[in-house]
Parts: C-alpha cells; sequence; structure tokens
C-alpha cells in the first residue's frame, strides 16, 4: 500500500510538482539524433520536393507563387527566410527547422509530463520514450510539418493544464498563440481550437467554467468565420491556379459527397466479399474494415511494444491516477484526436501511422508514469528486461533504421546531374529523381498522372519528345516494364539496384524530330 501511495502522483499538484529537468540537455540529444539520421539517410522525403518547390517560388516571385504549388505555404515559407539569411542550401535549411521543432517536441513531451505531475525520474523516462520512439523519430531525416504541429499542440495542452492551475491571460494567450500557431502547420489544429476548450466544462475543481471556456473560444472563433469567408469565396470563384483551402478544400468535398461514396463502396463490398444472404450487411463490413484500418494505424503510431505496455498497465492499475481535471483534458484531447483520425478515415478510405501520430503523442505521455511505477515496485528482473529492455530495443530500433537501402536512388540521381546535358528533358516517376537531376521536368504532367509510370508512359503522353527516362521500378512491375521496353525497341542506358526496394531504370531515348 506505501508503494503505491508513494509513486501516485499528487491529487492537486502544484504547477511545478518537482523540479524540472534541463531542457538544454534534451535540446542538444535531440539535435544530435537529427543529425545521425539525416546522415544515414541518402535521399529526401518526396513531400521534401513539394516545399523545396514552393520555397524557391517564394524567393523568386513571392507568396502567390508558393501558394500556388502548396495552399500553406508557412514552412516553405519559414525555411526560405532561413536560405536568405543565412545564406545556407534551401535543402539544409529545410533539414534544420525540422531539427529545431524536433528538439521543441521533445521539450514539449517533457514539460508537459512535468505539468501532469512526473518528478525527476518520470521526466528522465519521459525524455527517453520521446528521443527513441521509432515512430515519431521517423521523419527527423525529413522535410516535413508534422513534428511542428505536434510540438505545438503538445504546448498548447500544457497551456490549458496551467490555465486549470491558474486562470491568467498569460495562459489564455498563450494557449491561443500555439493551437493557432499549430493551425498554420495543419489544419486539424483548428479541431483542438474549437473542442479542446469545452473540455473545460467537464473539469470539477474549477470556478466560473463556462465563462473561462468562452474566453478561450471568443478568440479562435474569428479565426474559423474567417477561415470558412475565405473557402466560401474561392468556392465562388477564386483562380484555379492558387487554392487557399488547399487540402481543405478537397476533405470538405469528400464530406459532402460523403453518404453516396460510402453507398458505392458497400455495394462493391457486397458484389466481391459477400454472399448473397449477407449483402444487407455490406455497409457494417465496410465500417469495420474501415475501424481495422484506423485501428492498426494508431497502434503503428504508438508502436506495438508501447501499445501492449499501456493496455498491461491500464489493465494492472498501473496508471497514475492524474488530477481528475487534468485527466479530463488529456482524454479530451485523446478523444477529439480520435473523431478526426476516424471522420478523415471514412471521408478517404485510408489512414497512415504518421497521421495517427497526434492521437501517439497524448497516449504516450501516460508511458513514463508506467515505466516509473514498473521500475519502482516491480522485481528487478522485471526492472532489467522490461523497462530498460524495452527502452534499448526503442532506442536501437530508432538509430538504426533502413534508410539507407535508398541508396540506388542517390545514386541514380547523381549519375543524372554528372552525365546528362544541362538542357536535358526528364521524364520520371519519382519526385527526388525529378528535382536533384536539375533537367527539364513537367511537375504538372507527372502530377496529374500521380507519378505513375505507366500512365506518364502511356501512347499520347509525349514522353517520346523528352531526352531521358528516369524510371523507379517496383518488383512486382519488373515484367510489365521489360514487355515496355521491347515494345518500343528501347535499352537501358543504366540501371540501378535496389533489392527488394526495386531499382531505377534510366533510359536514353533516340532523338526524334521534334528534339532536332
Amino acid at each position: 500500500m506505501n508503494a503505491k501511495q508513494e509513486h501516485t502522483v499528487p491529487a492537486h499538484p502544484a504547477r511545478h510538482t518537482a523540479p524540472s529537468t534541463d531542457y538544454r540537455i534534451i535540446i542538444v540529444l535531440s539535435l544530435l539524433l537529427s543529425v545521425w539520421l539525416i546522415a544515414i539517410d541518402p535521399v529526401l522525403n518526396k513531400d521534401a520536393i513539394l516545399y523545396l518547390r514552393s520555397a524557391q517560388a517564394y524567393l523568386q516571385d513571392g507568396v502567390l507563387a508558393s501558394q500556388r504549388l502548396f495552399a500553406r505555404p508557412l514552412l516553405p515559407i519559414c525555411f526560405a527566410l532561413v536560405h536568405q539569411l543565412t545564406g545556407i542550401p534551401l535543402v539544409y535549411a529545410g533539414l534544420l527547422l525540422t531539427s529545431v521543432y524536433y528538439a521543441i517536441l521533445c521539450v514539449a513531451f517533457v514539460a508537459t509530463v512535468a505539468t501532469l505531475g512526473g518528478n525527476r525520474r518520470v521526466q528522465l523516462f519521459a525524455a527517453i520514450v520521446v528521443l527513441s520512439h521509432p515512430a515519431l523519430n521517423d521523419q527527423r531525416s525529413s522535410i516535413v510539418r508534422d513534428p511542428a504541429y505536434w510540438g505545438l499542440i503538445l504546448l498548447a495542452f500544457r497551456e490549458l493544464l496551467l490555465y486549470l492551475r491558474n486562470p491568467t491571460l498569460r495562459h489564455q494567450l498563450l494557449w491561443t498563440t500555439y493551437i493557432l500557431l499549430a493551425s498554420l502547420f495543419r489544419f486539424e489544429g483548428l479541431f483542438f481550437a474549437l473542442l479542446a476548450p469545452l473540455s473545460l466544462l467537464a473539469a470539477r475543481d474549477f470556478a466560473r467554467r463556462g465563462r473561462r471556456c468562452l474566453q478561450l473560444l471568443l478568440p479562435v472563433l474569428p479565426v474559423l468565420g474567417a477561415t470558412v469567408v475565405v473557402f466560401l469565396l474561392y468556392q465562388q470563384g477564386a483562380d484555379s491556379g492558387a487554392r487557399p483551402g488547399g487540402g481543405i478544400a478537397n476533405y470538405l468535398q469528400r464530406l459532402l459527397s460523403f453518404p453516396g461514396q460510402f453507398n458505392e463502396i458497400a455495394a462493391v463490398t457486397a458484389q466481391s466479399m459477400l454472399d448473397l444472404n449477407s449483402r444487407e450487411d455490406a455497409s457494417l463490413a465496410v465500417l469495420a474494415g474501415l475501424t481495422a484500418i484506423l485501428l492498426v494505424n494508431i497502434c503503428r503510431a504508438l508502436s506495438w511494444p508501447w501499445t501492449l505496455l499501456l493496455l498491461w498497465g491500464t489493465r494492472a492499475h498501473q496508471v497514475p491516477r492524474l488530477r481528475h481535471d487534468d485527466a479530463v483534458l488529456l482524454l479530451a484531447h485523446m478523444l477529439i484526436a480520435l473523431l478526426y483520425l476516424a471522420a478523415f478515415t471514412l471521408i478517404n478510405h485510408f489512414m497512415l501511422d504518421r497521421y495517427a501520430g497526434q492521437f501517439a503523442i497524448f497516449g504516450l505521455l501516460f508511458l513514463p508514469f508506467i515505466l516509473d511505477a514498473i521500475w519502482s515496485t516491480g522485481r528487478r528482473s522485471l526492472r532489467i528486461f522490461l523497462v530498460g529492455g524495452l527502452l534499448l530495443l526503442m532506442s536501437l530500433d530508432t538509430l538504426h533504421n533502413n534508410d539507407y537501402q535508398k541508396a540506388f536512388i542517390r545514386d541514380a540521381g547523381n549519375w543524372l546531374l554528372e552525365n546528362t546535358p544541362a538542357d536535358a528533358s526528364l521524364a520520371s516517376n519519382n519526385h527526388y529523381l525529378a528535382y536533384i537531376s536539375r533537367r527539364q521536368f513537367d511537375w504538372d504532367l507527372a502530377a496529374s498522372r500521380k507519378f505513375t509510370w505507366q500512365k506518364l508512359l502511356a501512347p499520347g503522353e509525349g514522353w517520346q519528345s523528352r531526352d531521358y527516362l528516369a524510371m523507379r521500378i517496383e518488383p512486382q512491375d519488373v515484367i510489365a516494364w521489360e514487355k515496355f521496353l521491347r515494345l518500343h525497341g528501347l535499352t537501358e542506358t543504366i540501371v540501378f539496384e535496389g533489392g527488394r526496394r526495386g531499382k531505377v531504370c534510366i533510359v536514353q531515348l533516340p532523338r526524334t524530330e521534334s528534339r532536332q
């Protein structure tokens, strides 16, 4: 009984229940981890190419040109400004910002655990968890918006916790700032901006809940209203080349057409999968399948070992007793994230573990407390093998990944850069090859064909007028690719093998009258 009481979070922790960890150490470790993972990853991610092109458009022609390429160009503009201020290449400016955002995420995670009542040891576990989590750290070598969004959402959540303890204007303004900045990186932050203040209504030890809930909502509602107005104006006739709504517009359109699309999917499922006697249950089958996809990706985002440990900790009553109001806010944020992810899965018919990361960052806040409870009360063998072993395995998984296997794509890009004329034209199904080669490339055509080599090389697509083909061929497409070469009498100039990841085939096309 004493052991349980010793390691239970106090019912009403003060604003700082324990001395906080030295965040400078966490920042240094985070930056070192980013440097290592960048060093072992030879190829930029697909989204990075879009951001780099958007940043170049901003530098050349301003914000509107950048927005035509990417609807919410905050990230590209940020590292374009870093490039202007420091002179470092755009690629490294983007990677530098990603590293900074990850450092903010790590500090925000540990600081939030401290605010929830975690002592120094719990904070140490929190630092190890966030620095060693494979799914969260998987994008450190990429240029992405997610770490900035995750970090700002966590900082906003922490300010809401502090607002519960001391409802001052400072915490209100900081929460508003963090949540709106997060929404600029990913629009789903608006869901938290609108719904998170409502969780205050369920707080037990919080005076004037309704009034203070409105105080948080009032600065946010005009922003939401402005967003709706911009979207409606855009729908009524804004230039189709500049899409201020971007992904938001697409999601809203899919939401409006959801009933019809869902019925079509249910009908197809009934015909292809179900017996005649069960076809009336096709809608349930579709819902079950989409739910399974959502849950699997949430578990992947948490990572399977931590998912099992969280479930075991809940069942074995190892989860700490947080303050009632803190627990309400944390569970409310998890519910908001889950509702958004469920809506996304229903509308788009897919889910990625990267998108589920916003649920994972809140769920993982329980983990340091569970690890501390096991470490404090468990047997020596349990401490060493369960806590120490899992943390070690997760750390090794983060430090050593399979990104190095993409070196064949880097080598192909370098070959194009060094062995083809500077004014040569290129057709490719790979974003990295198209960008790194610096050759003439029709980005709009490739995007409209979804960078699929079969569509890009279909009759009438004009690929014969290019100088080179550089196609990444997956193992399952090798036979179709060889058939294409035979059909058109083409020979591969050079091939870069990637084993199970496929290969990059470069073909120099024969001269035609259009290219004389």
